[in-house]
């Protein structure tokens, strides 16, 4: 028997960055790794890319408290699509509000419902110090970024999670994206891990983003990954903010005004259907 049988969930999606989410604010528990991987399989399971779970708030200023989980059954810290879809959710169930406060395990999260399908999202301030994204040796990074097909520039990048963006001269191959990413993903060097952003330039100013999940694999989008790589390429001067960024599930509107200021994200979020687990 499924011991989450006889649970709600809605599935949603940003950008084609699929979720399920769990209303857990009663105080229900949280599914086992096994459990998530369970229902995250695309052909035995609901599917999805991240599943977020509501909990009661910690904290009075926060709407409720979130937790995520990538389809492998691992944490995650932030998911930026994700804070979008929790928005549209819980704007569903209280029509008319147009802020909501989401508390993280990076922190508060503020959202804003500016139009039917588009949510603007305080992302907090961009880190680059190796550090803060578990990278442990900077030199084996730009020696191994070295050998990767017209890459221009690499670092560090964390946005309440760990971020590595990699500018290229050219989008690289679907194959190159997913082996490379997954090979520098799971790196011993990466104390839990990254996120690994391949971003191109294009010729209108534009951020062309190819992404490897962490705990997920290549996407469709991923929102704290366009987060980091317009921060970096705003950061080495390398483009102006605001900036949009373009992943094969559309597109994510950056803007980050100043080094103490906080980076925003502006765009789009789906509610897909309803259910209940079987």
């Amino acid at each position: 028997m499924n011991p989450l049988a006889g649970i709600a969930f809605s599935k949603l999606e940003a950008l084609g960055n699929d979720f399920v989410l769990l209303d857990h604010r009663a105080g229900q528990g949280l599914p086992t790794p096994g459990e998530v991987q369970a229902l995250a399989d695309r052909h035995s399971g609901i599917g999805f890319d991240q599943l977020l779970i509501l909990q009661a708030p910690t904290r009075d200023d926060a709407d409720c408290r979130v937790r995520i989980f990538n389809a492998d059954g691992s944490p995650a810290s932030q998911c930026g699509n994700g804070m979008r879809a929790i928005a549209l959710w819980l704007g569903d169930e209280a029509p008319g509000r147009q802020r909501f406060v989401l508390e993280t395990d990076s922190g508060l999260i503020t959202i804003e419902h500016l139009s039917a399908d588009g949510f603007r999202v305080d992302m907090g301030r961009p880190d680059f110090a190796p550090a803060r994204s578990g990278l442990s040796d900077s030199a084996w990074l730009q020696q191994r970024v070295s050998a990767i097909p017209g890459c221009l520039r690499a670092g560090t990048v964390s946005i309440g999670n760990p971020h590595l963006v990699l500018v290229l001269t050219a989008p690289l191959a679907a194959e190159v994206v997913a082996e490379q990413g997954r090979q520098l993903a799971t790196d011993r060097h990466f104390t839990d891990g990254a996120n690994i952003s391949f971003a191109t330039r294009d010729e209108t100013g534009r951020i062309l983003l190819q992404v490897y999940e962490r705990g997920v694999g290549p996407t469709r989008a991923c929102g704290s990954a366009a987060c980091a790589s317009a921060a970096f390429l705003i950061h080495h001067d390398l483009l102006p903010g605001p900036v949009e960024v373009d992943q094969p599930g559309g597109r994510l509107v950056i803007d980050w005004r100043d080094e103490d200021a906080p980076l925003f994200m502006t765009g789009p979020a789906r509610r897909v259907f309803d259910g209940t687990l079987k």
